[in-house]
């Protein structure tokens, strides 16, 4: 009774919400099969995938002509996740000089990143991404949230750069900041990125800088995005690393391939992988992926579902 009363609760609040001015909610869900090739030693190689996400947006105007708005999204994550969580909440400002953005935001080196493949993601694009943005290289590179972001955008180029303010501590510096520049002409691009990470209070082989670069394009049904990226460690005489990834489309009327490679510096093997996703009409795409991540089979069969 009391979880009938709760929905019914949520329900109503819910639909007050989504009637106010300038509010909005919407929906995702994605569902399926997930398998692992030699999970640990008494888990399953195949698992389900129930993810549900709820966004609440809202946006308004000064009488000065300033847009401002914010975006919270709460999700769940398995099938039997007792609450959502908080998967993301930003505010912005914006005008003519540009667009202020608090809270959850992009790493400003991230100007162009990879689309994973499957229903939630076999994980190609993690290999390529290990190095950008707040990705943690496989333990080997420090890496922060950042949540200030700055952007501005005129013609076919734009520019941001954001950081992590305010979290140093007595144990650790926690500074991080990033600057991406990207040029989009036609139905090409082309970008770079820098992010420079001081977690540490002494020098250490796991803080430094990544610079990056992006390119991509669209030639009729075939679409190709790569990335390459640097990472500079602080420390001198550490190891450096890179990591690169490459995808390619074909959409073909409903129907969407891809295939993708990715490797960076402390993976064993390169990964691949190839993937599937059949647009349905109403917000139902049909998905699935098969692949290897460094020498680990995995694969995603299922729908995401969008409201």
């Amino acid at each position: 009774m009391k979880k009938i009363l709760l929905a019914t609760t949520l329900l109503v609040a819910t639909s007050s919400i989504a009637a106010a001015e300038g509010l909005a909610v919407t929906g995702s869900v994605d569902f399926g099969l997930d398998y692992t090739d030699g999970a640990p030693a008494g888990f399953d190689n195949t698992t389900t995938i129930m993810e549900t996400y709820l966004t609440f947006t809202g946006s308004g105007e000064t009488d000065g002509g300033l847009s401002f708005g914010m975006e919270a999204v709460l999700a769940q994550y398995d099938t039997l996740a007792p609450d959502y969580v908080d998967d993301g909440t930003t505010v912005y400002i914006s005008g003519a000089f540009g667009k202020l953005t608090f809270g959850d935001v992009a790493e400003a080196d991230e100007v162009a990143t990879l689309s994973d493949l499957g229903v939630t993601g076999i994980g190609l694009d993690n290999v390529a991404e290990a190095l950008s943005g707040d990705s943690t290289g496989y333990g080997t590179k420090n890496a922060i949230s950042h949540d200030v972001n700055y952007s501005y955008a005129t013609g076919g180029l734009s520019f941001a750069v954001s950081a992590r303010v305010g979290e140093a501590t007595p144990l650790a510096k926690n500074d991080s900041a990033a600057v991406g520049v990207k040029y989009t002409f036609g139905d090409y691009y082309v970008g770079v990125g820098y992010n420079d990470t001081d977690l540490e209070i002494a020098s250490s082989a796991a803080d430094g800088a990544t610079t990056s670069g992006y390119i991509g394009g669209t030639i009729g049904p075939v679409g190709v995005k790569a990335m390459y990226s640097s990472f500079d460690p602080e420390l001198a005489g550490a190891p450096k690393a890179e990591a690169w990834g490459i995808t390619a489309d074909y959409k073909m009327d409903a129907l969407t391939l891809t295939a993708a490679v990715a490797d960076n510096d402390f993976s064993t093997d390169t990964s691949y992988g190839i993937g599937a996703a059949y647009d349905l009409g109403g917000g139902a795409v049909v998905k699935g992926a098969v692949g290897s991540i460094d020498n680990v089979t995995r694969a995603q069969v299922g729908m995401s579902l969008s409201f």
